[in-house]
């Protein structure tokens, strides 16, 4: 009886500790899967879940591409499915929003380099 209570403990555990560390692994695969133009030099991606104003799931994928928000939004959009595209949008790096996983002070960006910086936001609210 000892060893199936050990047993069904370690289980538990192993869920436990599975959900905590690898949650963020269909996230981060939805946000690598998006097609990016030939040039992109992709900063980091970060994946958090957050309260601001209700609870959901937001992941960013930072890009630094020398021909602009416009052309990598385009590009995006063409390039992908509508599939792959659900719950994703693209925005200027430093524009003002409420909720970044990423802030732009994380980064040394020169000034004359801003314009090169996008982000390829996953955005999931619970209902």
């Amino acid at each position: 009886m000892k060893k199936v209570f050990v047993v069904i403990l370690f289980i538990i555990l192993a869920i436990t500790v599975s959900i905590l560390l690898l949650w963020k692994i269909p996230f981060y695969a939805k946000l690598k899967s998006i097609s990016v133009p030939d040039g992109c030099e992709e900063i980091t991606t970060e994946i958090e879940f957050s309260d601001v104003y209700r609870l959901h799931i937001i992941g960013e994928r930072v890009i630094k591409y020398d021909g602009g928000y416009d052309v990598l939004e385009d590009y995006v959009q063409r390039n992908n499915s509508d599939a792959k595209l659900k719950n994703i949008s693209v925005h200027p790096f430093f524009t003002d929003r409420d909720d970044f996983a990423v802030y732009p002070n994380d980064y040394e960006v020169d000034a004359k380099e801003q314009d090169k910086y996008c982000v390829i936001e996953y955005y999931y609210q619970f209902k």
